[in-house]
C-alpha cells in the first residue's frame, strides 16, 4: 500500500527539521569545546608566567609543573567530555 503524500511530505519536513537541530547542537558543542580547551592554555600560560617572574628558584619547577598540568589535563577533560556527550547524544 503507498504512503500518503502529504503525511510523506509531513515526515520529511519533520525529519528535517530533527536533523537540523542535531547539527546545530554538534556545531555549537565543539565549538564550546574548542574555546574551553583555549582557556586552558590560557590558565596553563598564566601559571608557566608565574614561573618566569618568581624570584624564589624552589618555587620555578612547581609552577612550571603546575601550568603543565593545568593546560594538559584541562585540555583532556574538555576533549574527552565532549566525546562522550557526543556518543551519548550520537553524534559519532
Amino acid at each position: 500500500m503507498p504512503t500518503n503524500k502529504k503525511l510523506y511530505e509531513e515526515m520529511q519536513e519533520k525529519r528535517a527539521a530533527e536533523h537540523h537541530q542535531a547539527e546545530r547542537d554538534r556545531r555549537w558543542a565543539l565549538i564550546r569545546a574548542g574555546l574551553a580547551c583555549l582557556g586552558w592554555a590560557a590558565a596553563g600560560l598564566v601559571c608557566y608566567g608565574f614561573a618566569f617572574h618568581t624570584t624564589d628558584m624552589s618555587m620555578v619547577p612547581i609552577y612550571q609543573w603546575g601550568a603543565y598540568l593545568i593546560t594538559y589535563g584541562g585540555i583532556s577533560f574538555t576533549l574527552l567530555r565532549t566525546y562522550r556527550k557526543g556518543v551519548d547524544r550520537g553524534d559519532w
